[in-house]
């Protein structure tokens, strides 16, 4: 029954586990190879000459910013002093991919971060025709590659005179006023561009130089998710960029601790985490509980068992007999002697003696007892039984019955 009740708990918490967290908690994870993460990506880098690695500390107040770093759709903002210390290191010759993370306002805006505020990007309101005619913009990274397909969504450049706007709508004091005419944050040289027409075209995709270094601005990071990493063109993309704007000695890091992932944890407390801190885990836990106190109470004896002997007309098998079938058992498991010692016990008990640990210790116990009360037919039967090759515990069971039953009360 435990393993049974532990079979099913097992099978229960495999298919109850959060397989890939597809739906409700979407990480575009350096460690994850379910569908939403990109592993995939990570070693497509690694096979092409660019050695890749995690990053579970922050980007300031910790070991200096890498050269290439990948920051997709995070869950957590960086801070203001982090923005900082990574276009710092951007300036003096390194590399971004950024793809922020959309997440709407309770003003019916989207949200702008630090870092894209100082990018000088936000993500455009949805319209309809904004991801239509996706198209690949002339340039040295986009050269050969397979028809785009659409994003999700599109950005935009903020302008000084947008920010304002956007600033004043989140107080609830006026309207967003998107303004294209005077671009903030960097110059940005298109990739990928979408949009209904040739004069409004919304960015899919995008370079930004940024002194010595380049930012690769993306859209939407599920192009680059294990599920679409292998027939999606904007992950060769990625890769070209990677490799144009790094030497081999540089280290792609994956931005793991902005994933909300601080370390790396065993699996045991993975499961701990699952069975304790998800609604899933504590209905789980709590009917492993009472499946196992309901077996504990299934085969818990309350109260003493019955001492009373049934009726000599009701007994199935006479005591003797009952004997005679354990004695055979033990002497087919080869325990006789053991067996014989354990009967021993009870006329060791009768004169304050501990129990014999051989037989010969045994045949010292009867000596004992014909000394102190004289030669009896049942200590001799003892004796015999005893030195029976087996011993033959029938007759030393009788024995010990008829002298227990026959000797004299003190």
């Amino acid at each position: 029954m435990v393993t049974a009740i532990a079979l099913v708990a097992g099978l229960a918490a495999f298919f109850t586990r959060p397989e890939g967290r597809a739906a409700t908690d979407v990480k575009r994870s350096f460690f994850r190879t379910t569908p939403d993460g990109v592993a995939a990506l990570a070693r497509g880098i690694a096979r092409l000459g660019r050695p890749t690695a995690p990053r579970i500390t922050p980007l300031a107040d910790a070991e200096p910013v890498p050269g290439a770093i990948v920051l997709l759709s995070p869950q957590v903002v960086p801070s203001p002093a982090e923005v900082h210390a990574l276009l710092e290191r951007v300036r003096a010759g390194g590399t971004l991919v950024y793809a922020p993370l959309l997440v709407p306002t309770v003003f019916g805006t989207l949200r702008v971060t630090p870092l894209m505020d100082s990018l000088g990007i936000a993500f455009r309101l949805p319209q309809e025709g904004d991801i239509e005619d996706p198209q690949w913009a002339p340039h040295a990274l986009t050269e050969g590659l397979p028809a785009p397909d659409p994003p999700r969504r599109v950005l935009h450049r903020l302008t000084e005179r947008g920010l304002v706007a956007r600033r004043d709508a989140e107080r609830g004091d006026i309207q967003v006023v998107e303004d294209t005419s005077e671009a903030s944050g960097p110059p940005l040289e298109d990739l990928l561009t979408t949009g209904p027409s040739e004069d409004r075209r919304w960015i899919g995709a995008g370079l930004m130089p940024l002194g010595d270094g380049r930012v690769l601005v993306l859209s939407d990071a599920q192009s680059l998710s294990n599920a679409s990493a292998a027939e999606n063109p904007l992950a060769p993309l990625v890769i070209r960029a990677l490799l144009a704007h790094t030497t081999p000695a540089d280290t792609v890091f994956f931005d793991e601790f902005h994933q909300g992932i601080r370390g790396y944890d065993s699996t045991a407390r993975r499961w701990a985490g699952f069975v304790l801190g998800t609604p899933r885990g504590r209905t789980l836990l709590h009917v492993l509980a009472a499946a196992f106190l309901a077996l504990v109470c299934t085969g818990l004896r309350f109260g003493s068992p019955m001492t009373s002997v049934a009726p000599q007309d009701r007994e199935r098998r006479s005591p003797l007999e009952h004997v005679s079938a354990l004695g055979d058992l033990y002497e087919k498991a080869g325990a006789a002697r053991a067996a014989a010692l354990l009967l021993s016990a009870r006329l060791a008990r009768t004169v304050r003696r501990p129990p014999p640990r051989d037989l010969s210790e045994a045949e010292a116990l009867v000596r004992e007892l014909e000394a102190r009360r004289g030669a009896h037919p049942s200590l001799a039967r003892i004796r015999r039984g005893l030195r029976a090759d087996p011993a033959d515990l029938t007759m030393i069971a009788a024995g010990i019955d008829d002298h227990l039953a026959k000797r004299p009360t003190p």
